[in-house]
């Protein structure tokens, strides 16, 4: 995945309360964790997830309990690819419906949005589409989407992805200060905000890097709950803000690693690297 980012994203950050909620930039939830294609460079290591969709009644239910304390800019429906999820429009449509964010957004890497309802658009404000040479939309369905995200006023977004950055360490960084130093620069803690399984997470990786990295590693621990409380506002302002790096900070590069060219995974290399 490649950003484009101010510097500024890596600067700790405050976080205040609007309408009595902490207000945030943006707020995702992976309503799939697999995809249809097999990027090398996947920030959610989507090619070597098992294949996994979230219902309308687990979303329903997270958003009301996100909803009593966040208030983000932006809802993103994201993936894995989120049209592999049968139920995509009834997603869309909860989170429209919980009034949690002013825009709700998906990002898709655009092979399947020829074949998404009208309803699906109805529901949205934006799409941002990755496009990746050799692979994925094609021009001419790029046109027609245009065409079609302007008819029912959807913001779309064409991000071209020539390259990704590396953000998978081979191996656990063993050296505390390393570490530190990659989450004090990280920007994923403030742009990507995750939530999953009623637990809020301060960026999109844990999930995956814990099913890489096996049974001796639980992402639960680097996310905070978000059932009901009496001190819950208090406990996630404390967590957005903390200073100590998350344990899946040691499997990461954050913000650091280099860039490569994109391509594809070879379904042996998918086979060789799948936990398990």
């Amino acid at each position: 995945m490649t950003h484009a980012l101010d510097a500024s994203w890596s600067r700790p950050r405050a976080y205040p309360l609007v309408d009595g909620r902490i207000q945030t930039h943006s707020l995702e939830v992976h309503v799939t964790d697999h995809c249809n294609l097999r990027c090398a460079g996947c920030c959610v290591l989507s090619p070597l997830a098992a294949r996994r969709f979230v219902t309308p009644e687990e979303l329903t239910r997270d958003l009301a309990w996100a909803g009593r304390v966040l208030r983000p800019t932006i809802f993103k429906l994201s993936g894995g690819e989120p049209l592999l999820a049968p139920d995509i429009v009834q997603l869309a449509r909860v989170v429209k419906e919980s009034g949690i964010a002013p825009t709700v957004s998906m990002t898709s890497n655009g092979v399947l949005l020829a074949r998404a309802p009208d309803a699906l658009f109805e529901q949205l404000d934006a799409i941002t589409v990755s496009i990746y040479p050799g692979v994925g939309i094609d021009e001419d369905d790029l046109a027609a989407l245009r065409v079609r995200a302007a008819r029912f006023g959807v913001l779309l977004n064409e991000k071209r992805q020539n390259d990704f950055q590396g953000m998978t360490r081979p191996a656990p960084e063993g050296d505390a200060a390393v570490v530190r130093a990659v989450f004090e620069s990280c920007w994923l803690r403030h742009r990507c905000h995750t939530l999953r399984d009623g637990v809020f997470y301060a960026c999109s990786r844990p999930p995956g890097l814990a099913a890489l990295a096996g049974a001796g590693h639980s992402a639960a621990h680097d996310g905070l709950s978000l059932a009901p409380r009496t001190d819950l506002s208090d406990q996630l302002r404390a967590y957005l803000e903390r200073s100590e790096p998350l344990a899946s900070c040691t499997h990461c590069l954050g913000g650091t690693g280099g860039f490569v060219p994109f391509r594809q995974l070879t379904r042996r290399e998918v086979k060789e690297r799948r936990p398990g």
